[in-house]
């Protein structure tokens, strides 16, 4: 693995919070020769990861055959980026899972997604879960394997699950089964971004959404949101293009038009167009913490550490202190909010 990818996985990972290991009980009345998980999942939960790693490795040795901490030890080899050694964790917990088996496929279906380049993996686990938010990544590979068939059958029956994995699916459903043919196509594109595969997705995108009649409802969000996405994944011209088709921004967020644009620049290298169109929106009344967040963003599509420091220089914030981490940057911890993200950072 080359120098730094682990970390750059790692702070990732991290930032989406510890819900990996939410089916470990923190606090419970442990029954006799049951692993007592609560010193592990609160050296985690402070952000010291190699205590972390040291602790759930001695769980593991201890407890080879325990759910919980198979779960736990495969959460931290993933924030180290192993990601072959965190499915092989859970792999190798399989089959003793009993009922929480499907939470298991589940998981490697989510550490296949996050390897990348294994979207066979990802529809495979995923359906074999059983559980929704498996079977809504299998239907999204699905729709990029050109088995839009199978995939909108799975949407069909998500549809009625309820919650945001239902919502996601009708939204889904209604694209696909649209007679308007670029928004059915558009469920392809959304699917390759969900997925992870950003600069093809908006690749797709590009002309498909602005190929939406003009009255189409949400258009100009549409517009904004893959806008958006093309300043992040490193395509300005598409990012560019898709805002000179917005006639009108939605009320209130004309801000954010210029944000997204200033963000392209920083994609395309013009350092200095970027910075100041986000001195200009400062001076404009843009609202501060969004501003703070646009630069936040920009920084994880500098060219370099020195590009990403001008960006966000004076911003402490979670995201500031993950770009730089990302870019490399020693004062990473610096920046960062007192909290694990901080304590994880200052310990390399």
């Amino acid at each position: 693995m080359p120098v730094g990818m682990g970390r750059t996985v790692g702070i990732a990972a991290f930032a989406s919070g510890l819900a990996w290991i939410s089916g470990c009980d923190d606090v419970r009345e442990f029954i006799a020769g049951e692993p007592d998980l609560t010193a592990a999942n609160g050296t985690l939960a402070a952000g010291d990861l190699p205590g972390a790693a040291a602790s759930w490795e001695t769980l593991s040795v201890d407890h080879p055959d325990s759910v919980d901490v198979a779960v736990g030890r495969s959460y931290t080899q993933l924030l180290a980026g192993d990601t072959a050694g965190a499915d092989a964790t859970l792999a190798a917990i399989e089959p003793t899972a009993g009922e929480k088996t499907g939470e298991i496929k589940l998981r490697r279906a989510l550490v296949a997604l996050r390897a990348g380049k294994q979207l066979d993996a990802v529809k495979k686990f995923g359906a074999e879960s059983g559980l929704p938010e498996g079977k809504l990544l299998a239907a999204e590979v699905h729709l990029v394997d050109l088995e839009s068939d199978e995939g909108a059958a799975l949407f069909r029956e998500l549809s009625a699950a309820g919650g945001s994995v239902g919502e996601t699916a009708a939204t889904y459903l209604r694209m696909l089964e649209s007679d308007n043919q670029h928004l059915a196509g558009l469920a392809e594109a959304t699917a390759l971004w969900a997925l992870g595969e950003r600069e093809q997705a908006v690749k797709s995108a590009e002309e498909l959404v602005k190929a939406l009649p003009s009255d189409q409802e949400g258009k100009p969000e549409i517009l904004m949101v893959w806008a958006s996405r093309a300043a992040t994944s490193g395509k300005p011209a598409i990012a560019n293009s898709l805002l000179d088709d917005l006639d009108s921004p939605p009320e209130g967020q004309a801000w954010r038009v210029e944000a997204t644009r200033a963000i392209a620049a920083v994609a395309g290298g013009e350092l200095d167009v970027a910075r100041s169109k986000f001195e200009a929106l400062r001076a404009g009344g843009a609202p501060p913490a969004g501003v703070d967040d646009a630069l936040a963003t920009a920084c994880m599509v500098a060219a370099d550490a020195d590009a990403a420091r001008q960006l966000v220089q004076g911003v402490e914030s979670a995201a500031a202190a993950r770009c730089l981490a990302k870019a490399g940057d020693a004062g990473a911890a610096g920046q960062a909010p007192a909290g694990p993200l901080k304590t994880f950072l200052e310990n390399p």
